[in-house]
Formats: structure tokens, C-alpha cells, sequence
């Protein structure tokens, strides 16, 4: 298995400048704690009461402080930018990792968003699946000449084109059991959301592998996103985490976002989502995800907005010192990317 760490949303009363001092120690923290690759999430307009650090600017500032580890988005909201500046910027990212670049879109779901962009949100998945075409051919192809229904090209070339050959993965999140069948038609992984329960995992993979197989394409693992938190116990990590987890699934409710319910209670809320508890605990947990769903990348949040940075800073720590390096000796080698 390979393991990776998430940047998120952080509240407005923090320093900027500040967080980023604490982004780039988490970072260094995970580079020489075994971890092998970072994430970034996206969204836009958050304000008033949260932040969020741009994903591709974020990612290219920590590629020269973690050289050698995957660097990905998690997610990036296709629909909302051109795709010709994105097939730019990746590659330039692709460069600078030193081709280690994962390139995770979503199709969004926040109607400020969509309105304040312009775009269609109607129109979203129609405009990602077509975005990816352009990318792709921009990525591999001189001379691209595209008519589609939302973008036109006529004899462009990109330079540089990225390092990864024939071209970077394509991961892509989807929140409904009909979504994940349909991402095998534009994608070459399934993001598994930290949003996820285990039960709606146990309807989604069969359903996820399936429409790989439809498609031609062989099942390599699951790529799954969860929250983390360890300390010497179970209740101890509970109560690093109750309040600040709440707040976020409140959010996403208040928000609309897809999937399951989240307006629930934290006990009900944690059920087959969150990882936590003692290393100990956290190995058994990590193991039956691997076990179950065939998960071969996973990677965490460990910082919800409100939480202590310390607690997070413990986490990745101590799940790169006395979970990984036993999680490596139990698994093999992992496929992917």
C-alpha cells in the first residue's frame, strides 16, 4: 500500500502566512515519515468564516520541499476552468514533481461556484468529460484540433508536455453508486471519498469493478481518501476530533453536498468512516479496508478545520513511524500509480 496526507479548508481567524508554515512542517513531516504522496482539496468563494489554499499553487510550492512523492489534487474542479490552461499548469506540475503528478478532478456541487464562474452547473459532468478529451490530447498530441460542444482548438501544441508517459493518471471523485459506474468511461481510478461509509463502499466497488471491466480495463485497487487521528486510545483520539468533525459534515449538509446523509451525530457520523484509535488500532483498521476493498493508495485528512495542528502533526508522525512500516510488511508491493 501507498499512504499520502490531505490539505484542506482552515478558518479564516488563522494566519495565512502561518498556515503555510504549518502546511510545509506537515509536509516535511510526512517526507521523512515514510508517506508517499500529498493532496490537495479545491474550492472556491469559502469565505467569510473559511480558507482554502489554492491546490496547484500549494502543490507546486511543496514539490521542491518533498522531492520523489506523489503530488495530486484532490479534487480539482474541472468544469469550472479551461481546459488548455489546465493541460498547462499540470504539466508544469508534472515537471516539477519530477513526474509524479496525480490529476484528481470532480465536477463540483456548490451553486455559488457555478454562478460565480459563469458555468452551466447543469452542464458539469458533460463539460468535465469533454475537458479530459482536451487534456489528454494535449498532454500526448501537437497540432490538437478539437470541435466539441464546449471548447474549440484549432492546431494547438503545449510545451512542455508533462514528464509521465504516455500521460499523468486521471483520478476522479463520484459520490453516487450510477456516478462511480460511469467513471471507467473518462478515468483511470475512482477517488473513494472520506465521505464514504463502509456500507455504501460494500454496494459501490462490485459496481465500480464491474464497469471497469465493461470497459476493458483491469481493477488495480482502490484509491481511498479517510480521516485520521491516533493517539494512545480510541476515546483519546475521539475527543481530539468530535467537535471539528461535526462542524465539517454540518457544513457539507448546509452545503448540498451529494452522497449520504450528514446531518448526523459524530457517533453516528464515525461509523466505517473514520480511522482511529492507538497505532495498534489504527493497523487493524487500515488492514480491513486493504483486506475488504482491495484498498491500494490511501491517503488522509488529519486536520479538520478547528483542530488542534499539534494533534494533526502526532498523527502523521506516528502513523509514518509505527503504522506504515508494518502495514509495507503485511501487504505487497502496491500496482499503482
Amino acid at each position: 500500500m501507498r499512504f499520502g496526507i490531505e490539505f484542506g479548508t482552515y478558518p479564516t481567524q488563522l494566519d495565512s502566512v502561518e498556515v503555510c508554515r504549518v502546511v510545509s512542517q506537515q509536509a516535511q513531516v510526512a517526507y521523512k515519515n515514510n508517506f508517499e504522496a500529498l493532496f490537495v482539496g479545491q474550492h472556491y468563494a469559502t469565505g467569510p468564516d473559511t480558507a482554502i489554499l489554492q491546490s496547484l499553487p500549494l502543490l507546486a510550492y511543496l514539490a521542491g520541499q518533498v522531492p520523489g512523492m506523489y503530488l495530486g489534487t484532490s479534487v480539482f474542479l474541472l468544469p469550472l476552468h479551461p481546459p488548455l490552461m489546465v493541460a498547462e499548469y499540470t504539466a508544469t506540475l508534472d515537471i516539477l514533481s519530477g513526474g509524479k503528478f496525480l490529476f484528481g478532478v470532480g465536477q463540483g456541487y456548490r451553486e455559488i461556484e457555478f454562478k460565480s464562474f459563469g458555468v452551466e452547473k447543469r452542464h458539469r459532468r458533460d463539460q468535465l468529460v469533454e475537458a479530459l478529451q482536451v487534456i489528454r490530447k494535449l498532454w500526448s498530441e501537437d497540432e490538437v484540433t478539437f470541435h466539441g460542444r464546449f471548447f474549440q482548438l484549432d492546431g494547438v501544441t503545449i510545451a512542455p508536455k508533462p514528464l509521465q508517459q504516455p500521460r499523468p493518471p486521471i483520478l476522479i471523485g463520484a459520490d453516487t453508486v450510477t456516478t462511480v459506474a460511469k467513471v471507467p468511461e473518462v478515468a483511470d481510478h475512482w477517488i473513494a471519498s472520506r465521505r464514504h461509509s463502509k456500507a455504501f463502499l460494500r454496494e459501490a466497488v462490485p459496481v465500480y469493478k464491474a464497469a471497469l471491466e465493461q470497459n476493458g480495463k483491469p481493477f488495480k485497487g482502490l484509491f481511498i481518501f479517510r480521516d485520521l487521528c491516533i493517539a494512545d486510545s480510541s476515546k483519546e483520539a475521539e475527543n481530539r476530533v468530535r467537535g471539528a468533525y461535526e462542524r465539517q459534515y454540518q457544513y457539507y449538509h448546509r452545503e448540498g453536498q451529494p452522497g449520504e446523509r450528514y446531518d448526523l451525530s459524530f457517533d453516528e457520523l464515525k461509523q466505517d468512516r473514520l480511522i482511529l484509535g492507538s497505532p495498534t488500532e489504527v493497523i487493524e483498521q487500515v488492514m480491513a479496508y486493504n483486506e475488504e476493498f482491495d484498498a491500494e493508495v490511501m491517503w488522509f485528512m488529519v486536520d479538520c478545520p478547528g483542530m488542534d495542528p499539534r494533534f494533526a502533526l502526532e498523527s502523521i508522525q506516528r502513523f509514518g513511524e509505527e503504522v506504515i512500516p508494518q502495514i509495507k510488511r503485511a501487504t505487497p508491493v502496491c500496482p499503482v500509480p
